[in-house]
């Protein structure tokens, strides 16, 4: 089983939520009561699921091997040392330095042999390596846990239940904290008049848009944008990105235009302004392009909410103002 953490319209927060810790508590105490121990190794637990096998009063640290960049920055932040971290193809955070890391591939998953050598009893990935993760645990003995960010609601979920999982329930809650004040600091939006955004992921002749129910479409739903075009439909492995006809795009014709391209921004913004059917769409006639960075929305996301949150507002209040 898997669980993503999802979030409606109506319970996207403003003034975010400190009784989270609470709730899961009581799940996970439920679950002491409800859910009788029967997983064995290749099976997939739900987080609350993974919550009531590990507090059940055991004092001894639980080793917590993690495929998800997001679950190794909060679990150091929390104060507990994974005993392995992915490998990124970038330059990893300095906090993972001296951290054993497992290299993973999309086409053929996460580098068995490393998983193993780390004797992990918990795993935590993402749904992305989800068709790897059942023969995983089997090899590994270790139970797996996938966590989706997909929401601002997600982070804050994610963490707490890190929390639980790590007994950090206390650091976890000044974590959540910390990170609600300064995201209280950046006032959503109050315009009335939703910014049309098209956010895209490739490059410009190979892309995907980000989606409405994804981390980033949160992300401009809470600074006064709307990600179009409707109508898409998600990508069946990776979640929250649709393919997207150059049709589409030119229908659509958004405010402001958001990109996530690997390569340099100047030739990205050369094949963009290069190209007649972009160049004809209003953003880049007005110059409402804005580039993000791969590391906050993409390989790390939801690791540096309020920066990634400052960023999204930045960019759309800038092309609010300019049309105005």
């Amino acid at each position: 089983m898997q669980k993503s953490h999802q979030t409606s319209d109506q319970n996207r927060p403003r003034a975010l939520v400190p009784a989270l810790g609470v709730c899961i508590a009581i799940l996970a105490v439920i679950g002491l009561y409800f859910l009788k121990a029967t997983s064995k190794p290749g099976d997939l637990l739900t987080p609350d699921q993974a919550i009531s096998k590990t507090t059940t009063g055991e004092s001894q640290e639980i080793r917590i091997a993690t495929l998800l960049p997001f679950a190794a920055d909060q679990l150091i932040a929390l104060g507990v040392t994974p005993v392995c971290v992915p490998g990124l193809s970038g330059q990893s955070p300095e906090s993972w330095r001296g951290l054993p890391t497992v290299q993973i591939d999309h086409s053929a998953g996460p580098n068995l042999e490393q998983l193993v050598s780390s004797a992990p009893d918990l795993i935590i990935s993402g749904s992305t390596y989800a068709q790897f993760l059942p023969s995983i645990s089997k090899s590994t003995g270790a139970e797996v846990v996938i966590v989706d960010i997909d929401s601002i609601q997600s982070v804050f979920e994610s963490i707490m239940m890190l929390g639980e999982l790590s007994n950090r329930e206390l650091n976890a809650e000044r974590r959540v904290a910390e990170i609600q004040a300064n995201l209280n600091a950046l006032a959503p939006s109050n315009s009335t008049q939703k910014k049309d955004v098209l956010a895209l992921f490739g490059t410009p002749h190979s892309f995907y848009a980000f989606m409405q129910e994804s981390y980033l479409g949160d992300l401009v739903h809470h600074c006064g944008g709307q990600l179009g075009p409707p109508g898409l439909t998600s990508h069946t492995v990776y979640k929250g990105l649709a393919p997207l006809s150059m049709e589409s795009v030119i229908d659509f014709d958004p405010d402001l235009l958001l990109v996530l391209f690997h390569g340099p921004r100047d030739t990205s913004r050369a094949m963009f302004e290069g190209d007649p059917l972009w160049s004809s769409l209003r953003a880049i006639k007005e110059g409402h392009v804005y580039f993000l960075s791969d590391d906050l929305f993409a390989m790390r996301s939801g690791s540096d909410l309020d920066s990634a949150m400052s960023e999204i507002s930045i960019a759309i209040s800038n092309s609010r103002s300019q049309t105005q």
